[in-house]
Order: structure tokens, then sequence, then C-alpha cells
């Protein structure tokens, strides 16, 4: 194999970072080395820990080589055909004794398409269950869900993130990403950089908090009466864009019910958040041409994460800012 390098992408997070893989020297238990691929837009060759480690994976000192059986409480070594025979016998005990739905599936967004529909195709055809989920139930799903019936679809994130540093407030809600996301903080960081403002909103002083212009603390489990109450607020001070609700969307006397029962006194006494910073977030929210809102897996992970997430992106939609340039909602994914 030449020692040249091969553009391609981290398969972990929404980011799709570019990487450059070159196969490891002879002699060394790694298969690929990863390095900085400067020229991809995303990333700029930054790479976050998971990224640069991805290849570790690969080598056989951190992984299972053989399978492991449970005999008299202890893994031991075992063939591949012991082990296949092993699974393919419980499962059939198990489906007959308590019925196929006692037979669960859990699939992963690491699956290729192929994968995912076989096993799919496993857990319907052949254990005939019901019961199939994967990890996106713990991810995004709420925000997919929330995105779906406000705009039809889940586009996730529908603008790029070179547009983040140009628009003029970004409200980043229930996302560390300066940890779980490094290389995307520097679009931020230039948001700042650029005269915009950043306002996160998360129970923790986390590194993203430290970074913000606004940090917003609400109790845990809050967020819903945190976005109403800031709707509240937008509705009061009369920053609605009227004619955008009227030509553009449907439910607006339902939301505006909703948001006029939390007033800010009242929101305080749930969230924790006082008022003063109630009102210094929307000001900074309405007051640029453009603003966006993302959230991340801090209000989607909730009892209503469906709800909550909807009702931060009824600030966009309030405001006429989805849809337009530099503006709207989007969901941090990965």
């Amino acid at each position: 194999m030449p020692n040249s390098a091969t553009p391609t992408h981290c398969p972990y997070c929404a980011l799709q970072c570019g990487m450059n893989l070159t196969p490891a020297a002879d002699g060394t238990d790694g298969v690929v080395v990863v390095s900085e691929r400067a020229d991809f837009p995303v990333n700029r060759g930054a790479l976050c820990g998971k990224g640069r480690t991805a290849p570790a994976v690969l080598s056989s000192r951190v992984r299972l080589t053989t399978p492991l059986v449970r005999r008299a409480g202890v893994l031991e070594p075992a063939s591949w055909d012991e082990a296949l025979d092993r699974i393919a016998e419980e499962l059939t005990r198990t489906r007959t004794e308590h019925g196929p739905d006692a037979c669960g599936v859990f699939g992963g967004g690491g699956l290729t398409n192929e994968k995912a529909y076989a096993l799919g195709k496993f857990a319907r055809i052949v254990l005939g269950t019901s019961q199939i989920d994967y990890n996106g139930r713990f991810c995004m799903s709420s925000a997919a869900a929330a995105g779906i019936k406000a705009f039809g679809l889940d586009r996730g994130l529908p603008f790029p993130l070179e547009d983040i540093p140009r628009t003029g407030c970004v409200v980043l809600v229930g996302s560390n990403l300066a940890e779980t996301m490094p290389p995307a903080l520097r679009y931020f960081t230039e948001l700042r950089e650029n005269g915009g403002k950043l306002v996160v909103i998360d129970p923790r002083r986390t590194r993203t908090a430290e970074q913000a212009d606004l940090h917003l603390a609400p109790r845990p489990g809050t967020d819903l009466a945190l976005a109403l109450g800031l709707l509240h607020l937008i509705v009061a001070e009369g920053r609605t864009d009227e004619q955008y609700i009227l030509e553009r969307t449907s439910g607006w006397e339902e939301a505006r019910a909703a948001a006029m029962a939390h007033w800010p006194e009242y929101v305080e006494r749930i969230t924790g958040v006082p008022v003063p910073q109630l009102r210094d977030t929307v000001r900074l929210f309405c007051e640029p041409e453009h603003a966006m809102v993302l959230t991340a897996r801090g209000p989607e992970q909730q009892s209503k994460g469906t709800d909550t997430v909807g009702a931060w992106i009824n600030l966009t939609l309030a405001t006429g800012r989805a849809g337009r340039p530099l503006s709207g909602y989007g969901c941090l994914t990965g």
C-alpha cells in the first residue's frame, strides 16, 4: 500500500470533520494514522479527541479477538459456533416462554444503511418482536419530532456553520459544544469577534457558558417554562412579526395563549432565572436583523422534550426568523 494520505471524514458526530488517513508504519499495532485536513471547510483541520483517536478501535490490543461465553458466572473464550448457538438457543427459549416481545433489539447510529435494514428484518421477521429502537431515542428524536410538527420535515441544522459568525445573535440551549463538538466552537468565537452575541442556556457553568455574553442557568427540567416566558416578553414588548405570523404560520393563538400564561415573575419562580436576564435575552435576540436558536440534548432529553423544542422553535417563528438568511432554528446533532 502506498504511504500516501487518503482524505476522508470522521465517523462520529454530525460535523463529519475532514481528516486524512495514512497507513501506519510497519511494526506498529495500529492500522492507520489520523492527520489534519486543513482544506476541509467545516473543521479547517481541527479535530476533537474522538476524531484523533478514531483508529484506536482497530487495534487488536483493545478489541476482543474471540467470543466470550459466561460459564458458572465467569466469561471464558469460546468458538464462534458455540457462541452463536448459545445466542440462538437463548433467544428461542425467551421467545417461547415469554412471547416475541420479550426479545428486544437496540441499534445505533454507527450502523450502515445496509446493517440497519438487516437488523430491522431480523427483529420483525426472525424474532417477530415490536421492541426495536436505536440510540437516537436518547439523542435528538425530540427535536426531530418538533421540527416535523413545526416545519413538516426534520432538517437538523438547515444552514451551514459558516452562517453562525455572520448572524447577530445565537441562543444556544443545552449544549456544551466546547467539550462535545470542539471544532464547532470557533464559529461561535468568530460570532463574538464580529460583534454578534451569544446567549447560552445551561444549568451548569460549562466551558461553553464561559464564552457567552449572557449565561442563563435555569433549574434542570424547566426549559419549557423558560422558552414560554421569553415568548411572553416578545409578545408583551411588541417584538413579534405580525405579517410573517399571518402569512406563514398556523396555530399562533394557541401558542400565544400558552406564552401569556407564563409572565416573567412566574417564570422566575419556576426556573430561577431572574427577570432582568429574561428581558436581556429577548433584547439580544430581537434587536439584530438576524438571529438563531440552536438546541441540543439539554432541552430535548426531557419528559416534554418535543414540546420544549417546539417552544424554542416558536421564538424564531414569532419573530419572523425561520426560513430567512442567517436566521432560524437548528438542532446540533451528534
